[in-house]
């Protein structure tokens, strides 16, 4: 988690309190934060037996979404898991931006 946290403080310019706030959903499940740390040390989501979460990878989501970084990315992933009928609400909807 400590490679999550740096990721966020030095990349994204956020304080570590920032950085454990937005950590924190990416760090839900296992798999889902085991792939996020593969894209920080390799920033690809060409992943060997990627995962899959509803019939959607990392490297898909990124090809409907170009717009979100890598933590939005593995977080929605996350949304996928936790409520697959809103994340495709967002798909069907073009990932709608305020």
């Amino acid at each position: 988690m400590e490679k999550i946290i740096k990721y966020f403080t030095e990349e994204k310019a956020v304080t570590e309190v920032v950085a454990k706030v937005l950590m924190k959903p990416l760090c839900k499940y296992t798999d889902i934060k085991t792939e996020f740390i593969y894209w920080i040390d390799n920033r690809t989501f060409n992943i060997p037996n990627a995962l899959s979460v509803n019939g959607y990878s990392a490297e898909k989501i990124h090809e409907i979404a170009p717009f979100l970084d890598a933590a939005g990315i593995y977080g929605f992933m996350v949304t996928l898991r936790d409520d697959p009928e809103k994340a495709q609400q967002y798909i069907n909807n073009g990932f709608p931006r305020k």
